[in-house]
């Protein structure tokens, strides 16, 4: 009995040290430690306060590190770009790309979400799929943070607070980098997505729910389990493209930059967990990675 509640109590601690957003990198040659931070793009910049050790963590920073540098997405330069990559061909709009029925499908779940603001997907089928599919998830996860304010949110508010206090900002990625990943993988594939996500639309709409509860309850272990559970075939993929590639990509970027300056990086809540997550990787490479307190 004894044995067991050790081992009941073991498992609890390991569970508990993965109910954290943020995480303190150490060890390996680092003179300071550098932070990890698991951010939500729809979360609302007042859960800052809510996370244990951020002020510690953005006090002892140089620099923070987000996936992308906040200060490249502002200016007419960057709107334009990203708007016109979000057009697709006029051989490819989306009443091109789908036969009437299926593009009925995607307007009735279009309509769900965007009807009572009077916005139609005739208006809206120049975008390309992949456009259309990331403001659905956006509207999906809103539906978890009903306040939420598009210029309020808490990955940009942590660099801005950190800007306040003289520490710069940097990016993982380009913007370009970011444009090609959302929106320049063939139209065939997008077109496919988006059809299946709104054929699975409730589906999706509870992952994103749970997903959004998990970040707010500072529950990484959960969000690891939702994004990982249903994950079959052609998801695995796509979810190397999101994620794991993405963090094998990053980790040596980071052990370039840490030693020279203690970083915060904030990154997406959902790169962080698994054997394939940045927090591994880290330790994989010989770090002591632990939760703040």
């Amino acid at each position: 009995m004894k044995r067991l509640s050790l081992i009941l109590a073991l498992c609890a601690v390991a569970l508990l040290s993965q109910a954290q957003l943020l995480w303190k990198v150490s060890g390996n040659g680092l003179a300071r430690p550098s932070y990890i931070l698991g951010t939500h793009h729809m979360a609302p910049a007042s859960m800052i306060d809510e996370i244990p050790g951020i002020d510690v963590a953005i006090e002892g920073c140089d620099i923070v590190v987000g996936e992308i540098e906040k200060d490249s997405l502002v200016g007419q330069d960057a709107q334009m770009r990203m708007a016109q990559s979000m057009i697709a061909p006029l051989d490819s709009t989306l009443d091109k790309l789908y036969t009437p029925d299926e593009y009925a499908i995607v307007e009735q779940v279009f309509n769900k979400y965007f009807g009572s603001m009077g916005v139609k997907l005739s208006q809206m089928k120049s975008l390309k799929p992949a456009a259309i599919s990331t403001q659905l998830q956006a509207m999906q996860a809103i539906r978890y943070f009903p306040n939420f304010d598009a210029n309020n949110l808490i990955d940009i508010a942590v660099q801005e607070r950190a800007n306040e206090l003289g520490r710069p900002s940097a990016g993982l990625e380009s913007l370009q980098e970011q444009i090609d990943l959302l929106f320049n993988t063939p139209l065939a594939e997008q077109a496919k997505g988006l059809l299946e996500a709104c054929k699975q639309d409730d589906k999706f709409l509870e992952q994103s729910v749970a997903l959004s509860e998990a970040y707010a309850t500072q529950n990484l272990e959960r969000i690891f389990t939702v994004m990982t559970e249903s994950i079959t075939g052609e998801d695995e993929e796509a979810i190397d493209a999101l994620l794991y590639d993405r963090n094998r990509a990053w980790v040596p970027k980071l052990v370039e930059m840490m030693p020279e300056r203690a970083c915060l990086v904030c990154v997406g809540a959902g790169h962080l967990p698994g054997p394939q997550g940045v927090l591994q990787l880290l330790r994989d490479r010989g770090y002591t990675v632990e939760p703040m307190q």
